[in-house]
């Protein structure tokens, strides 16, 4: 992945590699994959919206397509507020940086997958509702992969420093990995072409970024 600084320079070794020169220079930088996945996102989001917004899917949606688009929008909705409750806090500008970009996309997703849903009559579906039997591993919304407890969220509207760099990056990578699971399934045995779509870019966005929490604990000193 190419590291790109503030002034545009870019910087890899011969293996593609971060050069050791630039080690201390933040990483929250858009690189190019990560810009080419990011437009392709939003011409996708665009037209999906616009499609069902206009149009009924000649598809018929499964239980797959449904489960996966209620279920993911509990998943973001938890992403956001672990966000929001650190964005305004002390801690490093990755950190805010990154934040910031999870409240962004993710709301602009859930509005998408609110779209799609409504296209097809169906609604959110119940908070105490019994999640993830469309992936046949029932369990309580709460208890899908990635989620995070209670204690999680308060602790990130309470630590500050390198604590709160520490607690959002570990906890957000554990969230985006959960998703990636659950994303990587729907993009494989949805019935709509929309949903596999959507499903397979989430899988792929959300791995990069858990990737670079990875990245930016160890700059930061907090992973070896």
């Amino acid at each position: 992945m190419t590291a790109i600084d503030t002034d545009g320079s870019e910087h890899l070794d011969a293996d593609g590699a971060f050069d050791e020169e630039v080690e201390d220079r933040p990483r929250f930088q858009w690189t190019g994959p990560k810009v080419l996945l990011l437009v392709g996102a939003v011409a996708f989001l665009a037209a999906a919206a616009t499609y069902f917004l206009t149009n009924r899917a000649e598809e018929s949606p499964g239980t797959v397509d449904v489960g996966f688009l209620q279920d993911m929008i509990d998943h973001h909705d938890q992403a956001v507020a672990m966000a929001l409750n650190v964005i305004g806090r002390e801690s490093d500008t990755t950190t805010q940086s990154f934040a910031r970009e999870v409240v962004i996309y993710q709301r602009w997703e859930t509005g998408v997958m609110d779209t799609l849903l409504a296209g097809w009559g169906e609604d959110r579906g119940a908070v105490d509702r019994l999640a993830m039997g469309w992936m046949g591993m029932p369990s309580p919304v709460g208890a899908m992969p990635g989620m995070q407890p209670a204690e999680t969220l308060e602790q990130l509207g309470e630590l500050t420093g390198s604590d709160l760099d520490e607690a959002f990056f570990t906890a957000m990578r554990t969230h985006h990995l959960g998703a990636v699971h659950m994303a990587s399934y729907a993009a494989e045995h949805a019935e709509t072409a929309e949903v596999r779509e959507l499903a397979a870019r989430m899988a792929q966005y959300q791995q990069i970024e858990a990737n670079e929490y990875t990245e930016a604990l160890k700059r930061l000193g907090l992973e070896s």
